[in-house]
């Protein structure tokens, strides 16, 4: 690390100090030792009034962020600042970025292209289904995932790049080792495999309601656009779309169901100027000359793996729609005999045709021909 990244984060871990300061510290140009610093020139360097220039001073120490860097270094985890050339172009651009990363995991992928996808927390089946699928495709295609690994719709936008084998990363309101919610334990481990984990805040820090508000301009500021899959009228999402606007970023949201709370916020972010994508190619389609392949044909071609369906399975599928249907209508409406429509229904389910939901209902999944 170079002297003015240490000095920065030995600024960082003294109380008092926030973002503003670091950014006048960062602007300075050189390395300062502000333990060796008289109080009036830590007043004019940093524009902090005397008992926080005398706090700097007390506390300010070169050796201890060494230490510090040093042993996140031996966790795999590095420390970016703006004059690092790894740090993100794009990031570097929003009104108010962060002065310091920590990153585990592909410092790399901090360079590629990138759709952010958010959403509720308690997302209904389609919204996991399309943040899922159109996250795998998107990564398919070359584009990195950007979300914040909370449950939900961000979780299922990690696990669908994952799956294509592509890039993500992940934005915490924590340090890049703490894991929340716990229960994403082996996501997050897989994330530091296969993707990155990212956050301003240092390693150890546990998350506090106020953090994730704050991260959320830097899961929109790395994108090129956020793509809001589901969202209540009252959404967090609905705060990183407008950070989003505001960082000149575009703005993609799913329509849902009129009926579905859960789409409240997607349908006034259209109202509002969104961009309403009802699949994969609505959103590529705006970054022709960033991201390669972006041909509709082209992106609905590959059938491959895609399983074949007998026309009997084609028959149950025509039935199931893309709202959960109970066991007893599909019965219904097709002339099984209950015991082969069990068949045919997990049949369907092993194709990743279906899912089933408590009661017991079925919902339709998309392929590729959907998404």
């Amino acid at each position: 690390m170079e002297k003015q990244a240490y000095m920065l984060l030995a600024l960082s871990h003294i109380n008092r100090v926030g973002r503003r300061t670091l950014r006048l510290a960062r602007l300075l140009g050189e390395a300062v030792d502000f333990s060796c610093c008289t109080l009036r020139d830590i007043q004019k360097m940093l524009e902090v009034t005397p008992e926080v220039a005398e706090h700097i001073k007390n506390k300010f120490s070169l050796q201890d962020a060494a230490m510090r860097a040093q042993k996140w270094a031996a966790q795999g985890i590095d420390i970016l600042t703006q004059h690092h050339s790894e740090y993100p172009n794009l990031l570097r651009e929003i009104p108010d970025p962060p002065e310091i990363l920590y990153i585990t995991g592909n410092k790399e992928l901090l360079h590629r292209p990138a759709i952010a996808v958010i959403g509720a927390r308690r997302p209904t089946t389609y919204g996991k289904n399309v943040a899922l699928q159109w996250a795998r495709t998107l990564a398919e295609r070359d584009v990195m995932i950007v979300s914040g690994m909370a449950r939900g719709i961000d979780s299922e936008a990690h696990r669908g790049a994952l799956a294509a084998d592509g890039a993500t990363v992940a934005v915490l309101g924590c340090g890049v080792n703490v894991v929340y919610p716990s229960e994403n334990r082996v996501l997050a481990a897989e994330l530091r495999r296969k993707g990155a984990i990212l956050s301003e805040y240092p390693p150890d820090m546990e998350p506090m309601r106020g953090f994730f508000p704050e991260r959320n301009r830097i899961i929109s500021g790395l994108a090129r656009g956020v793509l809001v899959v589901e969202a209540a009228s009252r959404s967090g999402s609905l705060i990183t779309a407008d950070l989003a606007a505001e960082q000149g970023r575009d703005v993609f949201a799913v329509p849902g169901s009129i009926f579905s709370p859960r789409s409240a916020g997607c349908h006034w972010l259209i109202q509002q100027g969104a961009k309403l994508v009802q699949n994969t190619h609505d959103i590529l389609s705006e970054y022709t000359g960033l991201i390669s392949d972006t041909n509709e044909n082209t992106i609905y071609a590959d059938n491959t793996t895609v399983p074949s369906l007998t026309s009997e399975e084609k028959s149950v599928l025509s039935v199931i729609g893309w709202d959960a249907m109970s066991y007893e209508d599909i019965l219904c409406r097709t002339s099984f005999s209950s015991g082969y429509l069990h068949y045919l229904l997990l049949s369907l389910q092993v194709k990743q045709q279906i899912a089933q939901l408590p009661g017991p209902a079925f919902i339709r999944l998309g392929n590729k021909k959907d998404v």
